[in-house]
Formats: C-alpha cells, structure tokens, sequence
C-alpha cells in the first residue's frame, strides 16, 4: 500500500493521526486544506488512500471527493468528522466514501478499515462507489451537472428518500459550498408565522414580536435556503417567494424598506404540485421559477440493489452507537430486508436496522429482531403499498388523537399533503 493522505486543519489533531499511522507502519502526508489536497492528487498513485476531514477552510471534503472522482481516481477515500450525524453519512458513501469514521473513534475503526482495503486492491475488488444503482449514478450525475450553476433546483420523490441530503450535495458542489446551506420544513411553518420565519420580521410587527428578528432568507445569504415540502406554504408567502426569487429583494414583516440577500433555493416536496396548481393551492408561477432543474428520487423498492449496502452502512452506525459488534445479516434476514416494500424509504431502512442491532444479543441480525410490520413487495406493490399508506395514516391519526398537524409532523409529511391522503383514502377520523 501507498501512502495514506491526510487532509486536516486542526494542525494538533492532523500530527496525531499521522504518528498514529506511521506508528502502525503506514507512510502518510498531511495538508490543511482543499487546495493542498488537490497539489497532492495531482502525484498521487494508485494504492495511496485519502483520510479527509468533513470540514475544511475552503471548501468540504465530501465535494473534495467528487472532485476525485470527476477526475476519473478510484483512490479508497475515507471521511472523518465530529459532525456523527446519518445524513452525513449516507451522503458520503452516496458520493463514493469507503467508510465514515466520527474522530473520537479514528484509534479504534482506522486500522482494520486500512487493513480491509489493502486486501481488497490487492484483489482488484469493486469500491463501494461502483456499485451504486443506475438510478442513483444518474442522480450523481445531474448533481454534478447543475451543482456549479445558479439555476433552482426541485428535488421530488417520496418521503425518506434523502432530499435533502441530495439539496447538501449540490450546495456542496456549488461555488457557494464555504457559504451557509439553511434548511427549512415549510410543514412545520404555521400559516400566521411563514412570512415572518422566512423574511424575518421588524420589532412590534405584531403581538410577541417584542424584538427584530433575522428571517431564514437573511441568514442563507449568499449560499443555499433548502425548502422541503414546498406545497405546504400558504399562498400569500408563495407570492412573497415569487418576488424574492425574481427581484432578489424582500421586506421583513413590519418593515418599510426593502432588502437584498443573493440566496439560491433548492425546494423539495413529496406532494403532486401540479394537482396543487390544478385546486388552486400552489402558484403556476412560483412551480415554473422553482423547477428551472428538477430532480427525481426513485423510492428505495425501485433501487434494490442499493438496500443491502446501506443496511450494512446502517448496521455499522448502530453498533458505534449501542458499542456492539455485530458483524452482519444472516441469510433469511437479508431475504427479508430485499423482499420489503421500505414505504418509508432510507429512513425506515435506518430505523429497522437500528433497533435489529439494538435488539440483537449475538454477531449476526436475524429474521425475527427486524420489525417489518408492514406488507411485503407483492405481486401488485402498488396496492400493497397504498394499503400500508393508509394504515400508517390511520395509525398517526389515532396516536395524534386526530391532530393534523401532529399526525402529519409523526408521518414525516407536510399538512397538505396528509389532507390529500386522508381525501384520497377517504378516511374518517374525529378531531
């Protein structure tokens, strides 16, 4: 093996690992930034091996990596950070990570990852990147493609799927990568409350406004404002968005005066907007300014191929979390993780195999600690999964004791898209 490069600003930190690794007889080299990263691509060989940090001066290590990957470089490449979270990891190996490892585990998880990849180039394997859906290597691609520009971007796909994990990607590629990405769950926004939680509002510009406040738009300025569940926002804001995005000027709630923010949106909804413009509910307008690129999400029942890398990724943040060792599936878990209908996508993917590691007692996950509560992958998925649909719906409806707005929050969905469900299935529920 080559050399392992090490691409880390906190100097203290970067000088640690690389005793670590020379330690353990493993040559290395160390930068501080994307900008020496890159000087050292440029001579590096084939069995060196990239350890870069999330976070950098001047720019983020995952874009670092598709840059590495745009340039036709297999090399392993292994993310580190203190930012732990799932979203960061699923958007690693999505743009072609080997592994993720937090910082406060690097002793204990860096050298049998090592130790693994040697073998496998000395076998000529396939990185983990290459085996990605075609689905989601066309996804890679328009992200690659509309990253660089200004242009909106409309994520559309079910709920779980990772829209906003995709919005990150494209903000991460983007000349706006070192500026703020803001997210932002329009759901959640109440109808009185949307134009004030977006725009900000004046001091005294209504009752319990008893000091100014910076609004979401304000603090996005000059990176990316992600808006997932578009549909959800009330119609009198959408014009207020409308002129935001064209005049690139908005006014604070209570506010006489005009500001400016250069704010690239990136808007996400599992809703049909098009129905929504057909009830009078959304703009015309608006959806013709937001979709100037749009970008599908297949469910994960469309992308089989990627279930079982993700439930292993999944497998391995349980056991960090729960400090277990559970090596894997056995085969009947696996048959039954590949057969599912995953109504919830990713996000269920990481809740069932979070809670299999939880309750497994020995090294493997079998069929019996995975709750698949919901009807498989049949022959008519589509009915299957209407019906699983509707008893979740139901399901939220009794634990919300019929609240809306709670049961919509429980789902993972804006308001208007579980009203349109609850019509749909012809529902009946008391309030």
């Amino acid at each position: 093996m080559g050399r392992v490069i090490v691409v880390e600003d906190n100097i203290i930190y970067s000088d640690f690992v690389c005793r670590l690794l020379e330690s353990k007889g493993y040559p290395s080299v160390s930068t501080s930034t994307c900008n020496g990263a890159r000087k050292l691509f440029s001579k590096m060989q084939e069995d060196d091996i990239v350890l870069a940090d999330l976070r950098l001066p001047d720019g983020d290590g995952i874009a670092l990596l598709e840059e590495l990957r745009k340039q036709g470089r297999n090399n392993p490449y292994i993310v580190m950070t203190d930012y732990d979270e799932v979203p960061t990891a699923v958007r690693s190996m999505k743009s072609g990570a080997e592994d993720y490892i937090p910082k406060k585990l690097i002793e204990d998880n860096l050298f049998p990852l090592l130790k693994t990849l040697q073998k496998r180039m000395e076998r000529h394997d396939t990185p983990i990147h290459e085996r990605q859906s075609a689905a989601f290597r066309e996804i890679d691609r328009k992200i690659r493609l509309v990253a660089p520009t200004n242009m909106s971007v409309l994520i559309l796909g079910e709920s779980g799927t990772g829209k906003e994990h995709i919005a990150e990607k494209i903000h991460a590629r983007s000349k706006r990568a070192s500026k703020p990405f803001v997210a932002v769950d329009c759901g959640l926004l109440s109808k009185e409350l949307a134009a004030s939680a977006l725009f900000g509002h004046e001091k005294g510009a209504f009752t319990g406004a008893e000091s100014k406040k910076q609004g979401f738009w304000e603090e996005a300025a000059g990176g990316t404002l992600f808006l997932d569940e578009i549909g959800n926002l009330p119609p009198e804001v959408q014009q207020m968005l409308l002129r935001a995005l064209e005049a690139k000027r908005y006014r604070p709630t209570g506010g006489s005066k005009d500001k400016r923010a250069d704010v690239r949106i990136i808007a996400a909804t599992n809703e049909d907007l098009q129905a929504a413009i057909a009830e009078k509910r959304f703009r015309v307008d608006l959806y013709q300014r937001l979709k100037e690129y749009t970008i599908q999400i297949p469910p994960l029942r469309e992308c089989r191929e990627d279930i079982m890398p993700l439930a292993d990724f999944f497998l391995k943040l349980a056991n960090e979390e729960f400090e277990k060792q559970v090596k894997g599936f056995d085969t009947e878990a696996r048959k039954r993780l590949l057969a599912f209908a995953w109504g919830g996508n990713v996000r269920q993917l990481k809740r069932v195999v979070r809670m299999a590691v939880l309750h497994t007692e020995g090294d493997t996950v079998t069929a019996d600690t995975l709750e698949l509560d919901e009807t498989p992958l049949a022959a008519d998925a589509s009915l299957a999964l209407n019906d699983m649909e509707k008893k979740q719906i139901i399901h939220a409806l009794e634990q919300a004791r019929g609240n809306r707005k709670l049961a919509a929050a429980l789902l993972g969905i804006g308001r208007t898209t579980l009203y349109n469900k609850i019509r749909l299935y012809g529902i009946k529920y008391k309030e």
